[in-house]
């Protein structure tokens, strides 16, 4: 008789209560909408029609399938910048139920990027189908997403769908954890998304751009996430180079960095409110 494995009632009272926040999250986003849970592929699809039009015909950027190419790299971005601006006030916005109710704080922040992840996914999900079936119909051989590499392929997408659900993780954490005593943070994260969002190859590649300055790019831990969606979706060719390793070097400093300073300031939330 296999009695299975048994964790610990404090790890599953954390996960049911995240679970918890993350499906009131999904909830109450969308209540009320006339299009409800269309808006998870509508936003994009409006911005990615919006964009493609301005960058195709009036600034030409001459990239094959450029509004699937941008299409691809939006649903990632849109991921970790709506995270990120909710996230960042989110325990100011909950300040009465944190000092009313004893509970895991981090969930607040958590569920928001758990929710923003699953809206990620399911919009993942129609636009691999839509790829799918172009390439089945043989409408652009170039989409090429069924090919004798779909099992990498799939392994780095799902690898880079963690990777940025870890990052944007615990950067969240970290904004909002500084948000509680320095009131400015959420002003500043609005800039730098701004700024970020020119700053990752979303509507270009970096091969637009002089090499002398690629090393500053990838100093933005989005970089390489994006050319790893563009790769695996959209048969992008891909030059894995020496400078990956200083943005997964600075992934890895945002965790310890989004921990450290969550454990230090938490403790203090109650003050500051």
């Amino acid at each position: 008789m296999n009695p299975g494995i048994k964790f610990p009632p404090s790890l599953m009272y954390w996960i049911d209560f995240l679970l918890a926040m993350t499906e009131k999250e999904i909830k109450t986003r969308y209540k009320q909408a006339f299009f409800g849970f269309l808006w998870i592929f509508l936003n994009p699809l409006l911005q990615m029609l919006v964009m493609g039009f301005i960058f195709q015909f009036f600034v030409p950027v001459h990239i094959d399938n450029y509004f699937l190419f941008l299409f691809a790299g939006l649903l990632p971005w849109n991921f970790f910048s709506q995270s990120l601006t909710k996230s960042t006030p989110s325990f100011c916005y909950e300040r009465n139920l944190i000092k009313k109710a004893k509970f895991p704080r981090e969930t607040i922040v958590l569920s928001i990027v758990l929710s923003n992840f699953f809206h990620f996914l399911v919009s993942m999900v129609i636009l691999i189908i839509f790829i799918s079936l172009i390439n089945l119909l043989n409408f652009q051989e170039s989409i090429n997403f069924l090919n004798q590499q779909l099992l990498i392929k799939l392994i780095i997408l799902i690898l880079s769908s963690l990777v940025l659900l870890f990052f944007t993780s615990f950067l969240s954490l970290f904004t909002a954890s500084l948000q509680v005593k320095y009131r400015d943070i959420n002003f500043i994260i609005q800039v730098v998304v701004t700024i970020l969002f020119y700053a990752t190859p979303i509507i270009y590649t970096l091969d637009l751009i002089p090499e002398n300055f690629h090393f500053l790019f990838y100093l933005n831990p989005l970089t390489p996430i994006i050319q790893l969606f563009h790769y695996s979706l959209l048969n992008i060719s891909l030059t894995i180079n020496p400078y990956y390793l200083i943005s997964f070097l600075i992934i890895i400093i945002t965790f310890f960095i989004g921990l450290w300073t969550y454990q230090k300031e938490n403790k203090d939330f109650d003050d500051w409110f």
